[in-house]
C-alpha cells in the first residue's frame, strides 16, 4: 500500500497542476454524462420509482472506485444491487436489461475501433483468412455448423427463459421511443466519451506523448481492448503493452509507458476517492465499508451477488 501511494505521488508531482486538474475534470465530467444515461434508462423503465440523478451518479461512481479496487465486476455488481434496494418495483432481469441497453452505444464504438485498428494493418485480412482460402468447403461447413449450433442454443435458451426476458425487457423501456434513446442516451453518452478523450489528450499532452485525433483514437481503443481482456483491476500491464503497439513510431516506448502507468494510476485513485465520497454521503461510510468486501462467490448466481451488494438507503426512502 506504501508502494503504492508512493508511485501515485511521484506521477501526481510528475505533471503540471493545471493540466492534473484539467485531466479529473474530464475525468468527472465522463462519470457525470454516463451516470445521467444511467438515470435517464432507469426513469423510463421504472417511471414511478422515484429516480433520482444525486443517488445514481453515487451508485455509479461508488462502482466504479469498487471496480478500480476489485476483480470480477464487483463493483457493477454492487452498483446494481444499490440499484435494486433503492428503485421500488425493479428486479435483476430488469436491470440487466437496461445493463445491456445502457452498454449498446460504447459496444458499437468499441467494434468501430477495433475494425479501424485490424483494417488499419495492411495484408490483415489476408493472413486471418488464409486458411479459408484455402480450405473452403470446410469453411463452409464450419461457418454453417456454427450457425446452426448458435440458432439451437438461442431456441433452448428462449424457452426456458421467456418468463426472465418479459421482466428484462422492462429494463429496456427507453427503446420504446427511438428520439428518447437517441437524445438522452446515446447523446448523452458521446458527450461522455468526448470526456473521455480529453482525459487521454490530457495525460497524453501531459507526458510529451504526440497528440492528435488519430492517436487519441488509438489509445481509446487500446483501453477498451485492454479492459476487455484484463484480469487484474486497472488492467495497467495491457494498457501499456497495447498502448506501446499502436503509437509505436509516434514516441519512445519508455514515454508511453510512463503515460499510460501514469494515466492509470491517477485515474484508478480518482475514481476510487470520487466514487466512494459520494457514495458515503448517500449510504453511510459503514455500508461503504462493506461494499469493498462483496465478492460473486463460486456458485453464487448474479442475483443473488445482486442481492448481498443492496444496503437499504440509510432514510428507509426509495430515492430521495
Amino acid at each position: 500500500m506504501i508502494g503504492w501511494l508512493q508511485d501515485l505521488w511521484d506521477q501526481l508531482t510528475a505533471i503540471s497542476v493545471g493540466l492534473l486538474i484539467l485531466g479529473l475534470a474530464f475525468q468527472t465530467a465522463q462519470t457525470c454524462f454516463v451516470a445521467l444515461a444511467w438515470r435517464n434508462i432507469l426513469r423510463a423503465a421504472y417511471p414511478d420509482g422515484g429516480v433520482r440523478y444525486r443517488r445514481i451518479l453515487s451508485y455509479y461512481a461508488g462502482g466504479n472506485g469498487l471496480n478500480a479496487i476489485l476483480p470480477a465486476s464487483a463493483g457493477t455488481i454492487a452498483m446494481l444491487g444499490l440499484f435494486r434496494a433503492d428503485i421500488p418495483g425493479s428486479t435483476v432481469p430488469g436491470l440487466i436489461g437496461a445493463t445491456v441497453v445502457q452498454s449498446l452505444f460504447f459496444a458499437a464504438i468499441s467494434i468501430v475501433l477495433y475494425l479501424c485498428l485490424f483494417l488499419g494493418v495492411a495484408g490483415s485480412f489476408d493472413v486471418k483468412f488464409e486458411w479459408f482460402s484455402d480450405h473452403p468447403v470446410a469453411g463452409i461447413i464450419i461457418v454453417v455448423g456454427g450457425l446452426a449450433l448458435v440458432v439451437l442454443v438461442v431456441r433452448i435458451i428462449w424457452k426456458r427463459f421467456r418468463g426472465v426476458w418479459e421482466q428484462a425487457k422492462e429494463g429496456g423501456g427507453i427503446l420504446t421511443t427511438p428520439r428518447k434513446y437517441m437524445v438522452q442516451v446515446v447523446g448523452v453518452e458521446f458527450l461522455s466519451y468526448l470526456a473521455r478523450m480529453g482525459v487521454n489528450a490530457t495525460f497524453m499532452h501531459a507526458y510529451g506523448v504526440p497528440v492528435s485525433v488519430t492517436n487519441v483514437f488509438l489509445i481509446v481503443a487500446a483501453s477498451s481492448i485492454s479492459s476487455t481482456i484484463a484480469i487484474l483491476p486497472g488492467a495497467v500491464g495491457a494498457q501499456t503493452g497495447l498502448a506501446t503497439v499502436v503509437l509505436r513510431g509516434e514516441a519512445p516506448a519508455s514515454v508511453i509507458s510512463a503515460y499510460t502507468v501514469g494515466q492509470s494510476l491517477i485515474t484508478t485513485a480518482w475514481n476510487v476517492l470520487f466514487g466512494f465520497t459520494l457514495l458515503a454521503s448517500v449510504i453511510g461510510w459503514t455500508e461503504t465499508k462493506k461494499l469493498v468486501h462483496v465478492r460473486k462467490r463460486k456458485g453464487m448466481s448474479t442475483a443473488e451477488a445482486i442481492a448481498m451488494a443492496a444496503p437499504k438507503p440509510p432514510d428507509g426512502t426509495p430515492s430521495g
